[in-house]
Order: structure tokens, then C-alpha cells, then sequence
């Protein structure tokens, strides 16, 4: 009976457990796709690994600042029936992040396309298929 058990148990783990389709290394920034039951997850390590190189050089140039942004951050975090003070807080973090670059992930050129083919297949989609572009009035 264990076995059957473990069995089971080692089966939910293969269907549970993203299985690493591959990457998209093409780009400034490199993003790697696994696909989920009902999904893809997206791993942005890279991301995130430049995300905080750019949080530790602002934190070199102004301490004091960074500090200071996150010690409100936290204090704002848990609001004593302020709804403003959630807001705001909101407001804090959006700036945050667009200081140390972290707001966007910028996909380029072949990327782009390779990044939509894994989210694509991680879905069971296939693969994605070019379609040609309408032509300008008279062009033949």
C-alpha cells in the first residue's frame, strides 16, 4: 500500500512541477519559461539579479535616501484605518521601482518571438505561426 502511495504522491509532484521548456537569451535580459498545469510561469531571476545591482549602486550614491524610502514604505505597510496611507504607500513603491528600473521587462527583436512561442507551447497552443501583414491600398 505504501507504494501505491508513493507512487501517486511522485506522480502529483510531475504534474505539479514546472517543467522548464527552455529561454529566450537573445535580449539584454535573459527570461526563461516552464509550463504549469493550466499555465507558464516566467522566470525573471536575471531580472531581478539586475534589479538589485541597480538598488545597491543608488543605495551607494544616497543611503540616506533609500533608506529613508523604505523606512516609510514599511511604516506605511500596515495602516491603522488610513485608506490614504495605503494609497500612498502604492505611490512610494510605483516610484520606487521606476528608480531602480524594475517597472518593465524590455523583450527585443527574436526574443519576442521565442518568448511567445514558450508561453504558446506551455499552454498546449503550438507553436506560433507568422501571419503576413494586410498591404497598403494598390500595392500588388
Amino acid at each position: 500500500m505504501k507504494i501505491f502511495r508513493a507512487a501517486r504522491f511522485f506522480r502529483f509532484l510531475a504534474t505539479v512541477r514546472p517543467r522548464i521548456l527552455g529561454g529566450a537569451y537573445t535580449g539584454p535580459i535573459r527570461v526563461n519559461v516552464s509550463s504549469i498545469p493550466g499555465g507558464a510561469v516566467l522566470h525573471l531571476d536575471h531580472f531581478m539579479f539586475l534589479t538589485v545591482l541597480e538598488l545597491a549602486e543608488w543605495f551607494v550614491e544616497d543611503p540616506d535616501r533609500v533608506g529613508e524610502l523604505l523606512t516609510e514604505i514599511d511604516a506605511l505597510s500596515n495602516p491603522r484605518e488610513d485608506s490614504h496611507a495605503e494609497h500612498y504607500r502604492d505611490q512610494l513603491v510605483d516610484e520606487f521601482m521606476e528608480e531602480i528600473n524594475a517597472v518593465h521587462l524590455r523583450l527585443y527583436g527574436k526574443q519576442v518571438a521565442r518568448v511567445a512561442e514558450l508561453l504558446l507551447s506551455a499552454n498546449g497552443a503550438g507553436t506560433v505561426v507568422a501571419l503576413p501583414s494586410q498591404r497598403e491600398a494598390g500595392a500588388a
